[in-house]
């Protein structure tokens, strides 16, 4: 019976993504909201030309926000977006003074959510500039000032938060996609980097191969030594792997004893090879525990990616000649049949 390998088709990355379009389309949807309110005031209040610059402007952002709901808005429209309310907010300040002013603080802290990184610091940094340069040219030196003060301090608070965050972002996606007992990657990258070998072959003809290796009885070393030892001779077994491969191969912790390589820019002879290294380095010599000396074995499959194959069937393909390898006697490499790969491509 094939099993079925599992892997999180939503990559830490994919999740922050989504994170980001949500919070930037719920900005721009309120951005829109509030200016299409502002421009009722404004009719009220009998400044028609204003209102109509406010009711276009809150229509566009609308319509924007309607129209990319699930999807990244575009960076033409997020940089109309801030251009246009920065221009509202100028004309406001030399309309009503002070009161023109509130509104540019939303909008500056909207900045660092609606360009990512360095592009949310640097427009940030040029509003300040503006808002600033307006407020005192509009307004008594003593008022001008202070504005500005509080808007510098505005942007290099949010600058500071910005960084800080892009590398707390930075130490939790490692966290998320990294085996903690042996530093392996995980099964969260496993669907991303699979797909980007089935691109990269699709599109320039560049071969690829995977390996499936799962430790023979582990259960039973577990069992008799306990799952402290287990975890010491887990992280040796990764350890060792590690110097059979090369740089560019990449090497991940999928299961209790069950590992993944991904070998780019490989064809399944130069696959079995690898296997049978990887095989043997962990067969020929013992592992030390604190309580132990054991001897442990590894099963392998291999398989080449196929044209037109799936990330899910690739896996399922090498899956399929590991458990071969385990019916076999174990301790063994066994390469994906020609019949299942080409199954697999056929579903």
């Amino acid at each position: 019976m094939q099993r079925t390998v599992k892997t999180n088709h939503a990559s830490a990355d994919e999740l922050l993504q989504k994170f980001k379009i949500k919070v930037t389309g719920n900005i721009i949807w309120a951005g829109g909201i509030t200016e299409l309110l502002l421009s009722i005031a404004q009719f009220l209040l009998g400044n028609t030309m204003q209102a109509l610059i406010i009711l276009v402007a809150g229509v566009f952002f609308t319509v924007m926000a309607w129209l990319y709901q699930s999807r990244r808005i575009p960076l033409p429209v997020r940089i109309a977006f801030v251009a246009l309310l920065t221009v509202i907010s100028v004309m406001s300040i030399h309309l009503n003074g002070h009161i023109g002013v509130y509104w540019t603080y939303p909008l500056l802290v909207a900045c660092f959510f609606v360009f990512s990184g360095a592009a949310g610091i640097l427009s940030a940094l040029l509003l300040t500039i503006i808002f600033s340069t307006t407020a005192m040219l509009t307004m008594p030196m003593d008022d001008g000032w202070r504005i500005a003060a509080t808007l510098i301090i505005i942007c290099v608070l949010g600058s500071v938060f910005v960084v800080l965050l892009a590398e707390l972002q930075k130490l939790l996606r490692q966290m998320v996609v990294t085996d903690t007992l042996t530093g392996l990657q995980n099964r969260h990258l496993v669907t991303q980097v699979l797909e980007k070998s089935i691109y990269s072959h699709s599109r320039y003809a560049r071969p690829a191969s995977i390996i499936m290796a799962d430790l023979d009885h582990f259960k039973q070393l577990n069992d008799q030594h306990g799952h402290l030892f287990g975890d010491q001779i887990l992280k040796q077994v990764a350890e060792r792997m590690h110097t059979v491969l090369r740089k560019e191969d990449q090497l991940f912790r999928v299961g209790g004893e069950e590992f993944l390589i991904v070998l780019p820019a490989t064809k399944l002879t130069e696959a079995m090879h690898v296997a049978e290294k990887l095989r043997a380095l962990i067969a020929d010599s013992a592992f030390n525990g604190k309580t132990a000396t054991v001897t442990v074995t590894l099963s392998l499959g291999v398989a080449e990616l196929v044209t037109g194959q799936s990330w899910v069937d690739w896996l399922n393909a090498a899956d399929t000649a590991l458990l071969e390898a385990k019916r076999k006697g174990r301790n063994q490499v066994r390469k994906a049949s020609n019949a299942a790969r080409e199954a697999s491509v056929e579903t």
